[in-house]
């Protein structure tokens, strides 16, 4: 990371090149890497980019996203200072003094990787003496409407993104034409979790809800265990369909996958329709009723299921932490087997998953793994975890990239992470003997764009 920093500090101020870059130039081969990796066309297969609004419109919309304010609410800053009804530039400066806290993280770099490379922004650091000038870039920036395009497909060169459904509105911005989607069903496997995601269960909070909130989904009221499944894998039929490509889910690490009693489903169902009354221990059942369903769907239909893992929600006032439970992967894998056509991928949250994920994807022809996912995009980790799957998981079963973004800026600054640990690590298997040079292009190739291409049916 010092490296990174150093170099594109050294880049936007030229009086410091000879200092600096006596300590910190990258070896030519991961310099060479990061060439090919910027010379492969890419598919980031999980985004929440809006297709009318894909950039970032103001710095606080940068400044905005959600692995940002973690860091700066973790180094003291008030929450009350992030506001959004606070103007801009007061929002702005009162961050400038977080912002300097948390200066070596990961994320501090990514988001100057972003000022540096995209905003031509030459100073080491944000400052009261110079943020006003940077409103004024991004500001601009925000209201070109090439903008996205120029970031997306010139800066990245990703071709394809999907991003969720409830994103595509009017399809109205210059990187719209790019984009797939995926079908957001948190609600439905967690009821209360990302209930932010449209176009389905937005703002659904309660888990007492989750009956109505099927009903109003599926335009019914199912009364038994087969009228729910069948409203279940009806809905899936009318809504992935055309560019809808798959459906993505986070589970809790302490969910599992059973299979339903039709009795006890149809007794809850009855009462329900009668006395309009639920317990938590009914909602359970009925969510491993339509977990099963949708499962069964995939399994049918032959299609892609993005499961997001490893992380634990609600601890401590809304805080997530990575979690791993001993009798998950067994227990998974009976599920694997179980829908054997489905195809699931899994995205990882925690650290300690990243063997038995890659050891799944290894002997199972139905489950790939991909990205890294929230709690484990850090460079030590990323370049570890891709070291694993180049070496355990053939190439067609993991995709390389994914950004878990929100606006084209940040595909672009977490590619800059992504690169450069993907970059070492592959650097280091060429030096040891493990992989040659002359074979990376291809591989690039795969993980970077036909993998999540394949795995997820995103052919144009």
């Amino acid at each position: 990371m010092l490296a990174a920093l150093a170099t594109a500090v050294a880049s936007s101020r030229p009086d410091f090149t000879e200092t600096v870059l006596m300590f910190t130039s990258l070896p030519g081969l991961a310099q060479s890497i990061e060439r090919l990796i910027d010379d492969t066309p890419i598919i980031d297969p999980h985004t929440h980019i809006h297709c009318d609004r894909p950039s970032a419109t103001d710095l606080t919309a940068l400044f905005g996203y959600h692995w940002v304010q973690t860091e700066l609410i973790a180094v003291g800053m008030p929450k009350e200072d992030l506001d959004p009804a606070l103007p801009t530039d007061e929002r702005i400066r009162r961050m400038i003094p977080y912002l300097k806290r948390m200066r070596n993280t990961a994320m501090s770099w990514c988001v100057y990787r972003i000022l540096w490379d995209l905003y031509e922004f030459a100073e080491p650091e944000v400052t009261e003496a110079n943020y006003r000038d940077l409103l004024d870039r991004v500001e601009a920036k925000g209201k070109d409407p090439e903008w996205p395009a120029h970031v997306l497909r010139d800066r990245c060169n990703i071709q394809t993104f999907v991003t969720s459904l409830g994103n595509r509105g009017e399809a109205s911005s210059s990187v719209a034409p790019d984009a797939l989607f995926m079908l957001d069903a948190h609600y439905l496997f967690c009821p209360g979790v990302a209930t932010d995601l449209d176009p389905f269960f937005t703002g659904r909070t309660r888990k007492l809800d989750y009956f109505e909130a099927l009903s109003q989904a599926f335009g019914s009221h199912p009364g038994s265990s087969g009228e729910l499944s069948r409203a279940v894998q009806g809905w899936l039929d009318r809504t992935v369909t055309g560019p809808v490509r798959f459906t993505n889910t986070f589970i809790p690490i302490e969910q599992r996958f059973r299979r339903p009693d039709p009795a006890t489903i149809d007794a809850i169902l009855a009462r329900i329709g009668t006395a309009k009354d639920q317990t938590e221990a009914d909602v359970d059942a009925l969510v491993d009723a339509v977990t099963w369903a949708i499962l069964e769907w995939h399994h049918e239909r032959r299609k892609a299921v993005q499961i997001a893992v490893g992380a634990e929600y609600f601890i401590c006032d809304g805080k997530s932490i990575p979690r791993f439970q001993p009798n998950w992967t067994s227990e998974m894998a009976r599920t694997f087997h179980e829908f054997g056509n489905a195809r699931f991928d899994i995205m990882m949250a925690s650290d300690v998953l990243s063997q038995e994920v890659a050891v799944l994807a290894r002997q199972f022809p139905n489950v790939y793994t991909s990205g890294y996912w929230w709690h484990t995009f850090f460079p030590s980790l990323i370049e570890r975890h891709f070291a694993l799957r180049s070496q355990v998981v053939p190439m067609t079963k993991f995709c390389a990239y994914l950004s878990d973004s929100y606006s084209v800026e940040w595909a672009y600054g977490k590619l800059q992470v992504i690169k450069r640990a993907i970059a070492s690590a592959l650097a280091h298997q060429v030096e040891s003997g493990f992989a040659r040079e002359e074979d990376l292009p291809a591989l690039l190739q795969q993980i970077l764009h036909d993998s999540p291409r394949d795995l997820y049916d995103l052919q144009r």
